[in-house]
């Protein structure tokens, strides 16, 4: 496998169109105050994000950077994380 790429997901997301840079900006403000709060969460919470295009931005995150952010699990069911996986596994 290639060398992972060093990205921070809210970065990678911002760079591939997905959100914006004042998203991420307010997103990082609200995770500021609550540290246990991972990004994806918090763009889900305000609404910026459905779970679906975060679940597929993760897809991709997780292809290009080769990086598996674990901590992502901590708020997906089961089911969400499966299939993340499996096609992680895929590719």
């Amino acid at each position: 496998m290639a060398d992972k790429i060093d990205i921070k997901v809210g970065e990678f997301l911002v760079e591939n169109g997905i959100i914006t840079r004042e998203q991420l900006d307010e997103a990082l403000e609200l995770q500021r105050f609550n540290k246990d709060r991972i990004i994806g969460e918090i763009l889900v919470t305000q609404g910026v994000l459905s779970k679906e295009d975060l679940i597929m931005a993760m897809e991709m995150y997780m292809m290009v950077t080769g990086n598996d952010p674990s901590h992502v699990d901590e708020w997906l069911d089961q089911e969400e994380i499966d299939l993340l996986q499996e096609k992680a596994k895929l590719n």
